[in-house]
């Protein structure tokens, strides 16, 4: 019989903070402290020296990496297209060798820090019909914006809007019913908070992302917190860019594994790059045949077309279900100014 795995409950949380000892990842220790949604799961809920924390961000693998049962049977909670984040690195090799996918891989993301004093002004005037707006929950509820929803997917992060009217900051530009651009806060816990950024492909390179992360930086501040995280995958230039100007710093890199091309853009990756993907992907197939539509899609965002077709044969001979509608999905790479040889009727032969 396998090892047990207990979930702990909400006030047992605070078992796991002296197993966490990285700082990469505010969404832990805000998720121990009760303060964002989360489960935690351990090896013995008396004295854990091992837990599997999933929180809005990730999914966090703490403390003694050494014991082989429990990391067996933990990852049973861990589904096979989650990506896991590891505290340190004795834990690499037990992600590799007992998540679902056999074949995640790792990459690298960056942790980015600014302090309270440190951060630098941004002058960009807004063009005519355009508007920077607080964040209401309430209200945004109500309105029928573009984009609204997964704006507030991102607030339902937190455990309710009275949580986030407490804890949380965000802005947004909007442009008639288009909601163009917005920053939020992600997490918090003892005077930091950590924000992100989401542009919509259409109204990028314009300043605007700039400006409302700026707004979020001067209000967290305003509200009495002392810095500000912000994460990104390493390959994600924009938002290396923004944090940058608005005068984040680099505090560190870290490692987490994902079993698909970990980007926060299309665009993150070059052609070459999906190419390779699309390879590695195809390689794994051969073991984990679920992995054949990414392997295609890897390579459609590669542009190349004589490697997606052999794959869509092989989905088609398998008979594999692909749940999306592909003329739309090339449609939307053409508008993405990707995947140049691809045509509506390229499946056909």
């Amino acid at each position: 019989m396998g090892k047990e795995v207990y979930k702990l409950t909400k006030n047992d949380f605070y078992k796991v903070t002296p197993l966490v000892k990285s700082n990469h990842e505010l969404s832990v220790y805000s998720t121990v402290n009760g303060i964002m949604n989360g489960e935690v799961y351990v090896n013995s809920i008396a004295h854990p020296t091992a837990a599997l924390i999933k929180t809005c961000e990730c999914n966090y693998i703490a403390g003694d990496a050494k014991d082989l049962e429990f990391n067996k049977a933990v990852f049973e909670n861990i589904d096979f297209w989650d990506q896991v984040t590891p505290d340190t690195s004795e834990w690499r090799n037990v992600i590799c060798s007992n998540h679902k996918d056999k074949f995640i891989r790792a990459y690298t993301r960056r942790h980015y820090i600014l302090e309270n004093g440190l951060e630098k002004e941004i002058n960009v005037e807004l063009p005519e019909g355009y508007y920077l707006e607080e964040v209401n929950p309430n209200l945004l509820r109500q309105m029928k914006y573009n984009n609204v929803e997964d704006l507030i997917e991102w607030i339902d992060n937190w455990k309710d809007d009275e949580i986030f009217h407490k804890y949380g900051v965000g802005y947004y530009i909007r442009n008639d019913r288009d909601i163009v651009s917005w920053s939020l806060s992600d997490c918090t816990y003892n005077k930091k908070i950590a924000i992100g950024i989401h542009t919509d492909k259409k109204y990028r390179k314009c300043g605007f992302a700039k400006l409302v992360v700026s707004k979020v930086v001067q209000k967290c501040f305003a509200k009495g917190y002392e810095s500000i995280d912000w994460l990104c995958v390493d390959c994600n230039k924009g938002s290396i860019e923004t944090a940058k100007s608005v005068g984040f710093k680099l505090a560190d890199k870290y490692t987490s594994f994902t079993p698909y091309p970990p980007i926060e853009n299309l665009k993150d990756l070059t052609e070459d790059e999906w190419k390779e993907w699309g390879d590695y992907l195809f390689h794994a197939s051969k073991s984990e045949p679920k992995l054949l539509i990414d392997c295609m899609l890897s390579y459609i965002k590669g542009n190349t077309l004589e490697d997606a077709k052999d794959v869509l044969k092989t989905i088609h001979s398998m008979e594999i279900p692909m749940d999306f509608e592909m003329e739309s999905f090339i449609d939307y790479l053409h508008s993405c100014d990707m995947a140049s040889e691809f045509n509506v009727k390229w499946m056909e032969g």
